[in-house]
């Protein structure tokens, strides 16, 4: 069931377990999610430069890659439209590792893909936070 917020956020899953891939994939486009992956470092920049997803789903530890380093560029780009970014691993992290590199959440494999997929929800319905508004008055005079 594809709905009408969902239609255009995009996801970008990067993990080198292709079967873990295909079943998220599967998962989150039957949530309504137009989704891309990649089961490496240098073709998660390349899809992530094209598709400008508004999530990235990430796996720290890809092909002996670390994938937080991709995360602390997502979140750092000079210009580019930061994209939410989500950390999953297999290893037991504590919690503030992954959250250091700018992740905006964390998971621990193995996991419940409807547990992601809330998680998913949540992040991607959150609103940005507002551009701080300015007004500028002319001096009050002097009421004595």
């Amino acid at each position: 069931m594809q709905t009408e917020k969902h239609k255009t956020k995009r996801i970008l899953l990067v993990d080198d377990d292709i079967d873990l891939l295909m079943l998220l994939e599967r998962k989150l486009q039957k949530s309504g999610y137009l989704i891309e992956s990649a089961a490496s470092m240098p073709e998660a920049e390349y899809v992530l430069s094209l598709f400008k997803p508004d999530l990235v789903i990430l796996d720290i530890n890809i092909a002996g890659d670390d994938g937080r380093q991709l995360c602390w560029k997502i979140k750092h780009a000079e210009g580019a439209r930061k994209a939410k970014v989500i950390l999953m691993s297999g290893y037991n992290y504590p919690i503030s590792g992954p959250l250091s590199f700018g992740a905006d959440d964390y998971v621990a494999k193995p996991f419940q893909s409807e547990y992601l997929v809330n998680k998913v929800e949540r992040l991607l319905s959150e609103e940005p936070a507002p551009e701080p508004v300015f007004v500028f008055a002319p001096p009050k005079e002097d009421l004595k």
